[in-house]
């Protein structure tokens, strides 16, 4: 056990400025009808209780202390979330208690599993030629053509459920049914383990639909995952013939930069594999030690401040729950970094993603969306300008986006496509 004066100041931490320095938006200050999710994103799906001192992420159930919201955030262990708290590496006085039965874990993960796949078989073909309608007009909402292969990863659904629950403890209840776009998750094995679910709205100008919050006037994320992501991802092209793989946190980012890949390298016939990490845990996995935030600060309740820390650009390879990628599948990994978040924290996930890949064996790189856009940003704004009256000459609408001069790293146009 670790001593409890160590837990205890940990414990003693404001959740709002972990919140805060966790990357939460200013709003949870004043706003617990639900901000994006530090970790996992979405709109409105996290939120605190002041007085109590907790959070709740309303889509992956996460909730409690300080120490779970570091836990959550950064996917580390008890002992981690201390650290980073507190600043201490704690030292254990006792034998840690017994980890939850793996029988028990097991027969939760696989009910889970059953579910998302009854919502997967229920999917529909996204092809036109097969009846497909919904993912094809919501892709064009983002201004992303309809691929020319065959995605097996994605179905789509008329009217799915969408079910909430406003605070943990609580029961859960439809409230919401629409179309949505399905996307396979498989693990490690190839063998299916989750679905992502995004559901629609195409009267809307990003397509999502705005589900609103029965507990307030904000709306809910409109992207769930049943099942399990660890370890996973989508694959939207397989590898049985590529040489590359491009690998990048959502699907409308991957299939943006595919589309812009697409128009540089016109005719050219080895097309990479392109796949969805899910989250940028998942892709980056555990730090191998904990770096100081340039900017970011925690204050504890009696004003003290230090540097909030972030996972360093270090990986632990002793973390085998993140996405795992052969070595000899692929002859180059192509690490795709959206640029819409903090950063720092952004950028030392993404660079420990590229180690991680490294040392396994992989010839790893970053190529890196504009500061303050994602790859569907500049897609959109390439489609804009095309459908404009003609500009000034200057870079192909398609030319691959420039790598941060920070990364170190060649740009893919100068790479052989």
């Amino acid at each position: 056990m670790i001593p409890a004066d160590i837990v205890a100041r940990a414990r003693d931490r404001s959740i709002v400025d972990v919140a805060l320095a966790l990357g939460a938006a200013d709003a949870v200050k004043i706003d617990e009808r639900g901000v994006p999710c530090p970790f996992c994103g979405g709109r409105d799906r996290f939120s605190i209780d002041k007085a109590k001192n907790v959070f709740l992420c309303r889509t992956s159930g996460a909730g409690g202390d300080p120490i779970a919201l570091v836990q959550h955030v950064h996917e580390c262990s008890f002992a981690d979330a201390i650290e980073h708290l507190t600043g201490e590496k704690p030292l254990a006085t006792g034998k840690r208690a017994p980890a939850r039965n793996d029988d028990e874990k097991n027969e939760w993960r696989e009910k889970a599993r059953l579910r998302a796949w009854k919502i997967w078989r229920n999917g529909a073909p996204i092809e036109p030629e097969r009846g497909g309608h919904w993912v094809r007009d919501y892709l064009a909402l983002r201004a992303i053509p309809f691929p020319s292969w065959r995605i097996k990863a994605l179905r789509e659904v008329s009217s799915l459920a969408y079910w909430h629950r406003a605070k943990a403890g609580d029961e859960f209840k439809v409230i919401h049914s629409g179309p949505a776009m399905l996307a396979a998750i498989t693990g490690p094995d190839g063998h299916f383990i989750g679905v992502h679910r995004t559901w629609l709205d195409l009267s809307r100008p990003n397509g999502k639909a705005a589900i609103a919050d029965p507990a307030g006037d904000d709306t809910l994320d409109a992207k769930k995952v049943e099942g399990s992501q660890k370890g996973g991802k989508i694959v939207l092209r397989d590898g049985a013939d590529a040489l590359r793989l491009a690998l990048g946190e959502g699907i409308e980012t991957v299939l943006s930069w595919a589309e812009m890949q697409a128009s540089a390298h016109a005719g050219y016939l080895a097309k990479p594999a392109l796949w969805v990490g899910i989250n940028i845990g998942n892709i980056a996995g555990k730090a191998a030690e904990m770096i100081p935030h340039p900017s970011l600060m925690l204050t504890d309740r009696i004003g003290r401040q230090r540097r909030q820390k972030v996972g360093g650009h270090e990986p632990d390879l002793s973390d085998t729950d993140c996405l795992q990628i052969p070595a000899d599948d692929f002859e180059k990994l192509i690490l795709l970094g959206d640029s819409d978040s903090d950063r720092f924290t952004t950028q030392a996930a993404m660079l420990r993603a590229r180690n991680r890949f490294e040392l396994t064996g992989h010839d790893a790189a970053i190529d890196w969306a504009p500061d303050g856009q994602d790859f569907n940003d500049v897609l959109k704004s390439l489609a804009s300008r095309a459908a404009s009256p003609p500009a000034a000459a200057g870079a192909p609408a398609g030319r691959a986006i420039g790598r941060d001069a920070r990364s170190g790293l060649r740009p893919v146009a100068g790479e052989a496509a």
